[in-house]
This record gives C-alpha cells, structure tokens and sequence, in this order.
C-alpha cells in the first residue's frame, strides 16, 4: 500500500522471518523509512497462512535493539574466560578484514584443518556459508564436509532423529500427515505445538487435525507443550521411549498381527536373507569392502569405507513361489518370504522379518512397564488403537492414483531421541510405522518434501530419492542439499578431530566441547590443534549443560572471530574480533528457499518459495555474513574457488555460470538464480514485489513412497561391520566405548 499524501511513504514489504529455520513468509509495514509492523502472510503454505507465533510478530525488538552491534570490536584484553571483560576497541572493517585475512592466510598456507567453524543450526544462510567458506579455503574434514561445531548440537539436536529419518524418508525429520491422519503418537516430540522444524505449517495443520477428531498420544516425562494439548498425556521415564515403541511392536506383530505384508515386503529390507554372522546373504557370497566417495554438490571428500556391495553381488531374498533364493529386485519373484528357514549354498538362513519377530518377543508390554513406568496394560491398549487406525489394506484416491491410506502416524524427536542408544530408539518408532505400512503415504509419518519434479515452468529445484545401495532409499537432498545418510559410512581412523569418521551414525559431532576430548585425541594420535574459530549466531558456551567445559575448549583456541548482532557470553569471553551482522530484516537473500527442504509445506500442500530483502537498509556499520565471507575470499584469491562453489550449489547450466573472475553483488546473484529457477521474468524485481511464487504439489511429489522403487532398513545390518570396526579402533587404541549398542537387530 502506498499512501497519497504526497512525500509520505506507507508500504508493505514481503520478506521472510529469520527468527527460526521455520522461515515463515512476511510482511512488514514500513512508514516514512521505519519499520513499524510485521504480520503473517495468508497466501503463502510456508507458515501458517496467515498468523505468526510472538518471536515473529515481535521481530522488529531484533532491528532496532539498542543493544544491536553496529562496529566492529577488537579484544583488547589477552585474559579469556566466562567472566572475563574483553576491554572492546572499536575499530574499522578494513582493519578487521586485513587482519583476519593476514592470520587466516598463514594457517591456511601451513595447514588448513587447523580452521574451525562454528554456527548456528537456525538459520539458512548459515548453513550455507559452513559449506562456502571450506570448500573453497580448503578446510574442510576428511570426510569432505566442514569441521563444524554446531551451536546447540550434541543431543540437544537431533543427532539420532535426522540420521534415522534420513534412512527411513529420506528427509531430515517426520511428521504426522495432518490433513489425513486419524491417530498420532509423539514420543518426545512437539511437532505442531510451538516448537520443531516449520513449527507454524505444523501449528496450523496440528490444529485443524485436532479440531476434526484427530486424537494425539503423547508419551513425554513431562506435561509440555504436546502433552498439554494432547488427547492423553502418558508420563514415561527418560530415555525408555525405545521399550516401548519395541513392545508395541511385539502385539502388532506376535499378538494381532496386524501388519502391513505387503509393504514389508516391497518397501524394506524385511524380505533380506540373513546369514550366520548376521549379514545379508549374497548372490556372489561375502561382499568385498569398497572405498565410497561421498557424492555431493559441494565437491567430493576422499574415499571413504562404506556398506554394500554394488549391483554385481546383491542381497537376497527368497521366492516362496518358486522356492528358491533370488536377488532382491529379480522381477520373477512371485511371492517375498517373510517368515521361515531356508537354505542357500548350504547355509541356513532367515529372512530379517523372521529375526526381528523372534526377537520382538522378549518386549513384552510388562518388560517395558518396568523400566519405562508406563502400565503395561496402557502399552497393549495404545498399540492396538495404533493398528487398528493405521486401516492395513484401506485404500485412497487422490488426483486418480490409488494409494495405500494408512491414516495413523508414530513420531520421535528430540526428547526421545537425546539418550544413549538414540539410533535404535528412533528406529524402533520408524519399525513402528513400517509395520503398519504409513510411510510418505496418505495419513501416515511424512518425511519433508523429499521429492520435487521440479517448477513446472522450468523444470528446475528437481530432487528425488532414488534406490541406491542394497535396494535402499539414497538422496541427494539431506540438510543442505547434501547427500543423505544411506549408504552408510563405516569406522575407520581418518585422524579427524571431530570423531565423525568413527562415529559414522551422527551428523553432528560432539566431542569439540566435550570434557574428555583431549584423552579420546591423544589416545587415537589426533592432532587437535585449532588456530582460528570463525563462528556465527551461536552462543555455544551457554547452549550446553557445560558451560564450564566449552569455556575451557574455546580458551584454547587463540584467535576468534565471531559474526554477531548483539554480545554474549561467548563474544564477551572469548572472541578477538567481533563483526555486527545484520539481522534477517536487514538482509537480502534466495537461498533460504532452496537449501532446507523443510522450508516447504508437506503433503498435498503447494509448494513456495519465498526471497529475503531488507525492509530498511543496515544500520550503522553492519554487513551481512555471505557479503563478508566473500570479501575475505576475494582477499585470499579464491574468487574462482567461490564462483566454482555457486555454480555447484546452484546447478547452473553453462548459460547462467558465473565466470571465474566475476564478482556480484548479492541483489544480481539473487536475480541470476531466481531467473534460472523460474524463468526470465520471475526474477529479482518479480520476488521483491511479490515475496514469493506458489505452484501445486503433485500426488507424486507428496506420496513419493507409492512411485518409488526402494526400500528403507528395518534390520540394520550395517551394525555388524560397525560393530567389529569399533571394536577393533577400542582394542587398538584403549578408548572405552559402549559395544553392546552395536547389534543389527533393533534393542
């Protein structure tokens, strides 16, 4: 709206909120150059069509904070520590830039692994420069992706939940199918009330769910936001979420048999013959181990040990047709066998399915009772309900494709999943709805968008899972358009500080701030020295129950540079160089559209894809992170590294490349990628007036699971060769690990 009165502004600006990784698309009001108002957006899917939760509706306390950083600040004071007073200078960027460049160059030049980065797991940008800034400078880990230390990660993020989802949905978390789903059970998760990834689509669509019936079981230790708007509220002790899924499992499956053949058959490793030691049974006998380079966009890690075997000596199944061992994907198998004894090249063997349902019989509702406090009877009631809403053989139609309708829904995040043993607790809950057959299918546990087959204009923002190792699901679009969990790494000493080559299962690593992290790199001949922490927008020191120990950690570290908009305990304590960022309203950006896809809408719901622009100008002496990175790199002469790195990420063809000299501001690089995304004249000037651009979802896209031939663990055979590589790194190396927890059968 522009007012008439002459010389007087009054206009709304779409944007999108930067107060969480949710994103929520915006509008802010502003009047004569101020921002007085920010609303909802009610045409848009991202969000909840409409309302803001009080983080968004309060934003503009962010821009115009008295307490906002608006210079640079250089530590003056050599003392570090949780109280220590830093004794700030202000001084110019280009001192701050010439400096850091100066000591950024010498360590690059004498070793590069001797960066680490540090951010925050709010926000899209972030993420992006974590993945920019290695690549380019050549620090990033054996494993090809950066030495990242996780503001808030460890087991306050979902370091079992997203390894898990990604297996399962090929996503980085799951949710109950809102508009279809009839039953949900939350073991320590919240999504739709307050909190959890695209907290207000999930807000919105929890609401309408719970408003036509739909009922929601919540087992948490305490009454919290789920459990206070739940149908029923069952108190359960810490971390014993994983007894009872696996109970619940046990009626389903020993007691009613109410599961979904079918989809056990098709859709999982159900079918796979296991063998003696516990690992499939293949065509050409044991595979050999191969060395797997991490795919990717953002450029390709070293070979690294990894399951499977390739197509030339698959798993197998057996035809109960025929009576025979076939491979997994022969298409004369007339019937999988999921159950028996069978024999192949003199050895006996079983399908997982067999195993897993022996081995379900020893959690019984009252083994779970007893050490979760849940009553045994509650147990058996839930499990039933659960199966019998999940409709096993009910069908659906949706834009003339019939699909299974499995109307029931099983989720677990962070409270259940931030335990030891957390990969067998989230897969217990995802074994859970494979039994019923629900995943990414109509009423059942969805993953993110998974699958795009792109704008239909242009065919671009095209990503989809496909099968992959062994028959399972693997992807190209995990986190940040990376690639996702499947196949899984295997243990072995690659001399990386943050242990994620022997702890192949988590995506965050843990041990940076970790009280015993100097025992655990000395005993495994690590060279853990860090000469430069870059961090952004965290502040770790207070994120962990530790601060203590991540203070000691950080002490270590001699120069800190720290992106920020206001001081904290950890600028104030620790950091040489603190940078006034600007904040979300300030910024301009495309790319938070793009890189999480859990930034869009679920099920049928349509797709959009929104831009950020600033509502005013920076402030005082503020720049944006991505505009500072690239100033450093330009310094540092890895401009074409940079633009290499872009034209990656983005999947430009040769037309829309950026050259390896060009240098462009942000406000072009948005109109480059929004052109290449949505056609000529759908760019930078189109998404500054209008915010965003929607299209419809197609059935395909939204029940992938339905058109897509793979299939996802339920046995977790790679556990066997994890476990024996574990072992063999504790006896060489005397670091005490846990190896009981490493079994391929789900405890």
């Amino acid at each position: 709206m522009q007012d008439n009165v002459k010389g007087h502004e009054d206009i709304w600006i779409p944007t999108q909120c930067g107060r969480c990784y949710a994103q929520c698309g915006i509008k802010v009001r502003r009047v004569n150059g101020v921002a007085v108002k920010v609303e909802g957006v009610p045409q848009t899917t991202l969000g909840s069509e409409g309302g803001l939760c009080g983080k968004g509706v309060a934003g503009l306390q962010v821009l115009y904070d008295p307490n906002r950083l608006n210079k640079p600040l250089k530590r003056t004071n050599p003392e570090k520590g949780l109280n220590a007073d830093p004794k700030w200078k202000e001084i110019s960027w280009e001192e701050a830039l010439s400096e850091i460049v100066e000591r950024l160059h010498k360590v690059i030049a004498e070793d590069p692994k001797r960066v680490l980065l540090q951010g925050t797991t709010c926000r899209v940008m972030r993420n992006t420069t974590d993945f920019l800034f290695p690549f380019v400078a050549g620090t990033a880990s054996p494993k090809g992706v950066p030495r990242a230390w996780p503001g808030g990660g460890g087991l306050h993020c979902g370091n079992g939940a997203h390894e898990n989802t990604g297996l399962v949905h090929a996503s980085w978390s799951h949710v109950p199918d809102f508009k279809l789903c009839n039953y949900a059970i939350y073991f320590g998760a919240s999504k739709g009330h307050g909190s959890g990834h695209s907290a207000m689509i999930t807000a919105r669509l929890a609401a309408e769910a719970r408003g036509r019936g739909m009922k929601l079981v919540v087992f948490d230790p305490i009454c919290n936001f789920a459990g206070g708007k739940a149908s029923e509220w069952i108190p359960i002790v810490p971390g014993t979420d994983g007894a009872v899924a696996l109970a619940m499992c046990n009626i389903i499956v020993n007691e009613i048999g109410g599961f979904d053949e079918k989809y056990l058959a098709l859709k999982t490793n159900g079918p796979y013959l296991i063998g003696p030691d516990g690992r499939y049974v293949r065509e050409k006998g044991k595979r050999e181990e191969k060395p797997f380079t991490v795919p990717g966009r953002f450029g390709l890690g070293p070979p690294v040990p990894a399951v499977g075997a390739g197509d030339d000596n698959k798993p197998l199944v057996w035809d109960a047709v025929e009576g025979k061992a076939k491979v997994y994907d022969d298409p004369t198998i007339g019937r999988y066998a999921l159950l028996g004894e069978h024999e192949v090249n003199g050895v006996k063997c079983f399908p997982s399915f067999q195993l897993i349902r022996d081995h379900l019989k020893k959690y019984t509702p009252e083994y779970a009772s007893e050490v979760s406090s849940v009553p045994a009877e509650t147990i058996r009631r839930i499990a039933i309900e659960f199966a019998e809403a999940a409709k096993v053989g009910s069908t659906i139609r949706i834009q003339g494709h019939e699909l299974p309708y499995r109307p029931a829904a099983a989720i677990l995040f962070r409270g259940g999943q931030g335990h030891e043993n957390s990969h067998h607790t989230c897969l217990a809950v995802s074994v859970l709805n494979a039994l019923v057959g629900n995943c990414d299918l109509p009423g059942g546990a969805l993953g993110w968008p998974a699958r795009s087959l792109g704008y239909p204009g242009t065919g671009k923002l095209k990503f989809e899972p496909y099968k992959g190792v062994d028959g399972m699901i693997e992807t190209e679009y995990f986190f940040t358009r990376n690639h996702g969990p499947w196949p899984v790494h295997l243990p072995h000493r690659s001399g990386d500080p943050s242990l994620q080559d022997i702890f192949t299962l988590a995506p965050f690593t843990f041990v940076y701030g970790s009280s015993d992290r100097k025992e655990l790199w000395e005993k495994l001949g690590i060279d853990h020295k860090f000469d430069i922490l870059f961090s952004y927008g965290c502040n770790t020191v207070m994120s962990l129950a530790n601060p203590e120990v991540t203070a000691d950690s950080l002490k270590e570290i001699p120069f800190v540079v720290v992106f920020e908009i206001f001081n904290s305990e950890l600028t104030e304590g620790f950091a040489d160089i603190v940078l006034p960022d600007t904040c979300y309203l300030e910024e301009t950006s495309w790319v938070e559209g793009y890189a999480f896809n859990f930034n869009y809408a679920f099920g049928m719901d349509d797709w959009c894809y929104h831009i950020q622009q600033p509502v005013v100008e920076p402030l005082a002496e503020r720049r944006n992170i991505n505009d500072v990175i690239r100033e450093i790199l330009h310094r540092l002469g890895r401009t074409p590294q940079v633009n290499a790195f872009y034209n990656r990420f983005c999947e430009f063809d040769e037309k829309s490349q950026l050259r390896p000299d060009e240098r462009v501001t942000q406000a072009e690089m948005c109109d480059r990628v929004l052109k290449y995304f949505f056609g000529e004249e759908h760019g930078w000037e189109y998404f500054r007036k209008h915010g965003f651009i929607r299209w419809p979802k197609r059935v395909e896209e939204a029940y992938w699971r339905h058109f897509i031939d793979a299939r996802h663990v339920i046995y977790l055979e790679y556990m066997v060769d994890i476990g024996e590589r574990v072992k063999a790194i504790t006896e060489e190396t005397g670091i005490n690990l846990r190896l009981d927890q490493y079994t391929p059968l789900i405890s």
